[in-house]
């Protein structure tokens, strides 16, 4: 499935052209009532495209448009952002005018434009941030045996943002319950009792002869009626790896992307890394000389192996921010903080990922990718594939110097933070493509503005009871075989 079709995605598609619709009607109403007509519209027309644009990318970079990826804070925080991104826009528009001195919108159009348009942007942005509570998506569950329940249970605990569990539906029994709403048999009675949005259901249900014709029914009637794993990829924007099947694997592969892997990705990678290089050159002598200033007795770059597409090993490159004899006891999984063997300039390098910078030459040289899986060492890939399933799937495509995992999760410390990481990097192998890729780039500037992602901002998270290997997960990844020097 190469599709950009779920549903967060189609909402944040809906939400900046709603905001679109209403900044470009604001200012034109201010036209109308500075000239009594729109006849000097035209004049106006490309400053304040331009600063939709700007508003827009701004909005995005933000996160105002994933409402249900951000956190439970009030919505005054979200009106200051959004008071910013129109800022930005406000100045794109006035510094055009002033390269085009006939295309300058006046201050009259300007403070009625503000006038018109930011009011009615906070509103739809209130509406957004509100609609978890006054209109979310009503999903019932499936749910009748012990392993069912179990999934329901985590699911209503985790009380995803934009969606209200009603309750479970049974297949064979008539138990009751104030969270039992019936049996399949009666679910079109149920979903207009219950005012039910979806139906999700686990997809062993496909196979038991006593649900599958009245789920079937059902998605043949027009309800949507989806597999629990579809509906997590819809809202939480990651693939719970507990539910993953080798059969996801075959139907979330159905077309061939040959063509962008090969050809749009590659292009846009030469092309992107030869500009950055050029306008990141002040950032990378910056951090350059942070490295010769705290750790001079050590070489500049250092050089590591990494595992990339289909297993292949290939050396990155990025500046040394850790002392020299960083991994005398073996290497060892780097955190973003409290990390000793990091020197103090290499924190400053690694929160803004200015360390990140010569691996511009890994993507020119075709090893990386800009938007992919994170490439690690074989000796951590080795272990990890042992513990995790599906781990080496990630290498079914190049690796990325960001991606969906860096942007989504903090820095991941140990074998549960890379079963998580992995949940994304799976979503991004099914959704991958040119529009995914680049709101990611976006994403990424966010997070390197932000200095990297804290463990309280990332996403919800909806996985298996982790008690029985909660002692051994949390430890951090370590090996006894020597590599060359870490980050």
């Amino acid at each position: 499935m190469n599709s950009f079709s779920n549903a967060h995605w189609i909402a944040v598609g809906r939400r900046a052209g709603r905001d679109a619709v209403l900044f470009l009607m604001g200012y034109a109403v201010a036209v109308l009532v500075r000239f009594d007509g729109f006849e000097r519209v035209q004049d106006f027309a490309v400053p304040v495209l331009l600063g939709l644009c700007g508003f827009l990318i701004f909005t995005y970079i933000f996160g105002l448009f994933s409402i249900e990826a951000r956190g439970r804070e009030r919505f005054l925080a979200h009106a200051l952002l959004l008071v910013g991104a129109f800022v930005a826009a406000f100045l794109i528009i006035t510094l055009v005018g002033y390269v085009d001195f006939t295309s300058r919108v006046g201050r009259g159009v300007m403070a009625l434009g503000v006038a018109f348009t930011l009011p009615p942007l906070l509103l739809h942005h209130w509406l957004m941030f509100n609609k978890h509570r006054l209109a979310p998506i009503r999903v019932a569950i499936v749910a009748e045996s012990p392993a069912e329940l179990e999934e329901y249970r985590r699911l209503k605990e985790m009380n995803p943002r934009g969606v209200e569990i009603v309750g479970r539906i049974g297949v064979t029994n008539t138990e009751t319950g104030a969270d039992h709403l019936g049996r399949i048999r009666h679910a079109s009675v149920l979903l207009n009792r219950h005012r039910i949005d979806r139906i999700a259901y686990a997809e062993s249900r496909m196979q038991d002869s006593a649900s599958r014709p009245y789920l079937r029914r059902l998605r043949y009637s027009g309800i949507p009626c989806v597999p629990l794993i579809t509906f997590c990829e819809q809202y939480l924007e990651y693939v719970p790896l507990h539910l993953v099947t080798g059969q996801w694997f075959i139907l979330s592969e159905n077309t061939s992307r040959g063509l962008y892997f090969r050809k749009l990705k590659r292009s846009f990678d030469i092309l992107t890394s030869l500009s950055l290089l050029v306008l990141l050159s002040p950032a990378l002598l910056f951090g350059v000389a942070l490295v010769k200033f705290f750790s001079p007795e050590g070489p500049l770059f250092f050089r590591q192996e990494r595992v990339g597409r289909f297993g292949r090993k290939f050396q990155i490159l990025k500046l040394r921010s850790m002392r020299t004899d960083a991994e005398k006891d073996g290497p060892k999984w780097s955190s973003a903080s409290g990390d000793s063997r990091v020197f103090p300039g290499g924190a400053l390098l690694r929160r803004f990922r200015i360390d990140e910078i010569p691996q511009l030459l890994n993507i020119l040289r075709g090893d990386m990718s800009f938007v992919g899986p994170r490439p690690e060492q074989p000796a951590f890939v080795e272990k990890l594939a042992k513990t995790i399933p599906y781990y080496e799937e990630r290498h079914m495509i190049p690796p990325g110097l960001t991606g969906w995992a860096q942007v989504c999760y903090p820095y991941g410390a140990n074998v549960e933070d890379a079963r998580c990481k992995l949940e994304y990097d799976l979503y991004y192998l099914k959704h991958a493509g040119v529009v995914f890729d680049l709101l990611i780039l976006l994403d990424t500037v966010r997070v390197v503005l932000m200095g990297g992602l804290k463990p309280k901002e990332s996403r919800p998270r909806y996985a298996a009871d982790m008690t029985a290997r909660a002692a051994s997960s949390k430890e951090p990844i370590t090996v006894s075989t020597r590599v060359t020097r870490a980050a």
